[in-house]
C-alpha cells in the first residue's frame, strides 16, 4: 500500500500533462468532419509525409553505408549534424535564396521536401548508426562469402528492419507537424499542410468558429499521427558511435561532400541575401538592418528569455528527479507525447485549457509550452547518464543522508549530461516556431515569427540576416558539448 500515493501522484500528474490533447479532442470531435472534408489537405499532408520519410531513410541509410565503409570519425559526423541544428524554416528559406540566385526557385512540394531532406536526413543518421555498426561482422560475412550488391543489401536490411521503423517513426511525426518549412515554401505556392490549415483556420475572420475548426484540424492531424507513435521507441539523438575499422577514402570523401552541399544548399542563399546589395552586388550585410526593426528586437529578447527560462526549467526539472528512477521514468514516459506529436496540438490543446485564464495571449503561455515541448529531452539526458546509485550507497551507508549523499557524490558526475539537456534545449526553444506561431500575442512575439514576418513582408535581406544569426545559434550544442558523445 506504501507505492499507493506515489501511483495515485503519477496519475494524476499523468492526467493532468494530457489535459491539452482531451481538450482538443473535445472540442474538435464535432467538428472533424469539417477538417475531413478538406480531404485534399489531409491527403496532401500524408503523402508528403510518407514521402518525405521514404527519401530521407534512403538518403540516410546511404549515408550510414559511406561512413561506415569509409571510417567517418565525428568531425565529418558533427559536420552532417550542422544541417540538422540549424532551424527547419531557415533551411526552407535558405534554399528558397539560393535556388533563386541560380534561377531555379523552388517552391510548393518539391520545395518542401528537399527542404524537408536536408533537414532530417542527419536525424535519421543519427538514428540508424548504431545499427549500422552492429551489421558490420554480417558486412564482412556477406564479402567473405561471395555476396555483393544487390544480394549483399537483402542480407543486411532485415536486421536493420526494427531500426529503421523506428527511425521512420521519428522522422514522419516531424515532417507530419513541421509548420515552418511548408509556411515559407508551401503557402507562396497554395500548397497547404496539416498545421499551416489549423493556423489559418485559427486566424481566419470568415469562420463562424474558428477555434473549434482548427481544434478539428488539429485532431485530424493527431489521428494521421498515432500509428507511428507506435514506432517512436528511440530518443531523439543517439549515441555517436566509435569509429568503423575500415577506411576508404572514396567513400569518406563522398559523406563530405554531401554534408558540404547540404550544408552550402541551406546557408549559401542566406549569406548572399544578407550580405550583398541586391542591385549592386557590392558587400553591403543587412545586419544593422534587421536588429533595427522593432519586430525584431522584441522577438530576439523575448526568444533569448524564453529559451534560457525553458532549457533551465527542464534541466531543472529532470535534475530533480534523477534521484527517483520511476518518478523520472514515468514522467519522461508522458512529456514524450507532448514533444512526439506535432506541436499543433499541444498549442492548440493549451489555448482551449488556458484561454479564460490570465495566462492567456502572454509570454507565460508560451513559456508553458515550451517548458511542456521541451522537457523530455532534458529528462532523457539525465536519465541515459552515468549510473550513481551506488556512489550514492556508499555514502549513505557511510552516513551522509539522502539530500546530503545526493549533493556530495551522485550529482557532480552528473553536471556533463545536466550540460548537454541545456544546450540541446536552448537552442531548439530559440528558434521554435510552431508553437510561437499559434500561442503569440502583441508584445509576445517570437524571433520566428518576426522572420515570416519580415518574409512576408518583403523583407528578404533582413530575413536572411536574421535566420543567419539563428542558424549560428543553433550550433551551441556541437560547441558546447565539443567532443562528447550524445
Amino acid at each position: 500500500m506504501r507505492g499507493s500515493p506515489t501511483v495515485l501522484g503519477l496519475g494524476l500528474l499523468g492526467f493532468f500533462l494530457a489535459s491539452p490533447f482531451l481538450a482538443l479532442a473535445v472540442r474538435g470531435g464535432p467538428h472533424l468532419g469539417e477538417a475531413f472534408r478538406a480531404w485534399d489537405v489531409v491527403a496532401t499532408s500524408l503523402l508528403l509525409a510518407l514521402l518525405g520519410t521514404g527519401i530521407v531513410l534512403l538518403l540516410a541509410l546511404t549515408l550510414g553505408f559511406l561512413a561506415l565503409l569509409g571510417g567517418v570519425g565525428r568531425p565529418l559526423e558533427a559536420l552532417l549534424l550542422l544541417s540538422f541544428y540549424i532551424p527547419p524554416f531557415v533551411t526552407g528559406m535558405g534554399l528558397l535564396f539560393t535556388l533563386q540566385s541560380l534561377g531555379k526557385p523552388i517552391y510548393g512540394a518539391p520545395g518542401i521536401l528537399l527542404a524537408w531532406t536536408l533537414h532530417y536526413a542527419p536525424l535519421a543518421y543519427a538514428l540508424l548508426r548504431p545499427s549500422l555498426d552492429a551489421a558490420l561482422p554480417l558486412l564482412r560475412a556477406a564479402r567473405a562469402h561471395g555476396v555483393v550488391g544487390m544480394r549483399r543489401l537483402r542480407a543486411l536490411l532485415p536486421p536493420l528492419f526494427p531500426a529503421l521503423l523506428a527511425a521512420g517513426g521519428v522522422v514522419y511525426l516531424a515532417l507530419l507537424g513541421n509548420f515552418g518549412v511548408p509556411a515559407v515554401l508551401g503557402l507562396p505556392a497554395r500548397v497547404y499542410t496539416l498545421p499551416t490549415l489549423a493556423y489559418a483556420r485559427l486566424n481566419s475572420p470568415l469562420s463562424r468558429d474558428p477555434l473549434g475548426e482548427a481544434a478539428a484540424v488539429g485532431l485530424a492531424l493527431g489521428i494521421l499521427a498515432l500509428p507511428a507513435l507506435l514506432l517512436r521507441t528511440k530518443p531523439l539523438l543517439e549515441a555517436v558511435p566509435n569509429e568503423a575499422p575500415t577506411s576508404r577514402p572514396l567513400f569518406r570523401l563522398v559523406f563530405a561532400l554531401y554534408a558540404l552541399l547540404a550544408l552550402m544548399l541551406g546557408t549559401w542563399g542566406l549569406l548572399r541575401e544578407a550580405l550583398l546589395n541586391p542591385y549592386t552586388g557590392a558587400f553591403e550585410p543587412a545586419f544593422g538592418q534587421a536588429l533595427a526593426l522593432p519586430l525584431v528586437q522584441k522577438g530576439l529578447r523575448n526568444s533569448a528569455l524564453l529559451a534560457a527560462g525553458a532549457a533551465s526549467g527542464v534541466t531543472l526539472l529532470a535534475v530533480a528527479l534523477r534521484p527517483f528512477p520511476r518518478v523520472l521514468r514515468q514522467v519522461r514516459a508522458t512529456l514524450d507525447l507532448h514533444h512526439a506529436l506535432p506541436g499543433t496540438l499541444l498549442g492548440l490543446g493549451l489555448i482551449l485549457l488556458l484561454a479564460p485564464t490570465p495566462l492567456y495571449a502572454t509570454v507565460w503561455l508560451l513559456l508553458l509550452a515550451y517548458l511542456l515541448h521541451f522537457a523530455s529531452l532534458a529528462l532523457r539526458s539525465l536519465e541515459a547518464g552515468v549510473r550513481v546509485e551506488a556512489k550514492v550507497a556508499a555514502a549513505r551507508v557511510h552516513g551522509l543522508s539522502f539530500g546530503r549523499a545526493w549533493f556530495r557524490v551522485g550529482y557532480p558526475p552528473l553536471l556533463p549530461q545536466a550540460r548537454a539537456a541545456f544546450f540541446l534545449v536552448f537552442p531548439l526553444a530559440l528558434s521554435e516556431i510552431t508553437l510561437s506561431a499559434l500561442l503569440y500575442a502583441p508584445g509576445a512575439e517570437t524571433v520566428g515569427v518576426a522572420v515570416l514576418g519580415a518574409l512576408n513582408g518583403g523583407l528578404y535581406r533582413e530575413a536572411a540576416a536574421v535566420g543567419l544569426l539563428l542558424a549560428a545559434l543553433a550550433t551551441l550544442p556541437l560547441l558546447a558539448l565539443g567532443g562528447r558523445r550524445w
